[in-house]
């Protein structure tokens, strides 16, 4: 069993930018945030629980060509809020188990927009959230080693006004995602969540154990086939010999009686 704990202050950088061939980005983080959290692990299971503020304003902005993906994301943050969360899961030779909780207090405004469009499929949503408000959202997970499906659901109240919704449909890496989400909240607000994972590498990889496992059956039942042809063979040559052999002595003695007989006529008719 390992533990581990964690103290994360954070203070925003003003403005940054990130600029490559195809893709740029622009930050305005005037924010302050800290964080605190411990873990407990084991080799079957993990918990984690942590508590966490902020308050500031944080703007990105996102557009290129990315992994050969058009991809544009904006988002803005004005708030303060502060957040309780825990989460635990267990897992054993690729199944498992995990869920996790968030209770929050939020005041300010947020607003987002994101895309992706290209070789691994399309994902896009929106939300913006504005007011005050307390909640908590939860989240399952079921895994298996040929993928997992997440669901989740939150309830906030508030005087707030918040909207959003979005959809995927990817596939990378060999994982096909599909997911959707939605909310829509005006002083009482409910959000739903659900996706689904589908490794098709795992699939494979179980596929050909299961063709791995199938050719040893097939040799073995092969060989096993062959030593009975053999046996069967031999058995039928020694069958074959001994009534070859019986046949030529019993030839034999009816040629030693003929001849014996014919002798006996000729002694009668001399």
């Amino acid at each position: 069993m390992s533990t581990e704990t964690n103290l994360d202050i954070h203070i925003g950088e003003g403005l940054t930018t990130d600029v490559q061939k195809t893709s740029a980005s622009i930050t305005i983080d005037n924010s302050i945030s800290i964080e605190a959290s411990a873990k407990v692990e084991t080799d079957y299971a993990s918990a984690e629980v942590g508590m966490s503020a902020k308050t500031g304003t944080v703007i990105e902005i996102e557009a290129g060509l990315i992994d050969n993906n058009i991809v544009a994301n904006a988002s803005y943050s004005d708030t303060t809020e502060a957040h309780v969360t825990a989460n635990a899961n267990v897992g054993l030779e690729g199944f498992g188990v995990g869920g996790s909780v968030d209770a929050y207090a939020k005041t300010g405004t947020e607003a987002s927009i994101g895309m992706s469009v290209g070789q691994n499929g399309v994902s896009a949503g929106a939300e913006g959230s504005i007011g005050n408000c307390v909640g908590v959202d939860g989240t399952a997970t079921e895994s298996l080693r040929e993928g997992s499906v997440t669901v989740g659901a939150g309830v906030s109240v508030g005087e707030h006004l918040e909207a959003g919704g979005s959809g995927e449909a990817t596939f990378k890496d060999g994982v096909a995602t599909v997911g959707v989400s939605g909310d829509l909240a005006a002083i009482v607000g409910i959000e739903v969540d659900a996706s689904v994972s589908i490794d098709s590498k795992q699939i494979q990889k179980d596929g050909e154990k299961v063709a791995n496992e199938t050719v040893k059956v097939s040799n073995t039942v092969a060989n096993e086939t062959v030593k009975v042809s053999n046996t069967v063979a031999n058995e039928t040559v020694k069958v074959s010999n001994t009534v070859v052999n019986e046949t030529k002595n019993i030839a034999k003695k009816a040629d030693s009686g003929i001849k014996k007989i014919g002798k006996g006529i000729k002694k009668i008719f001399k």
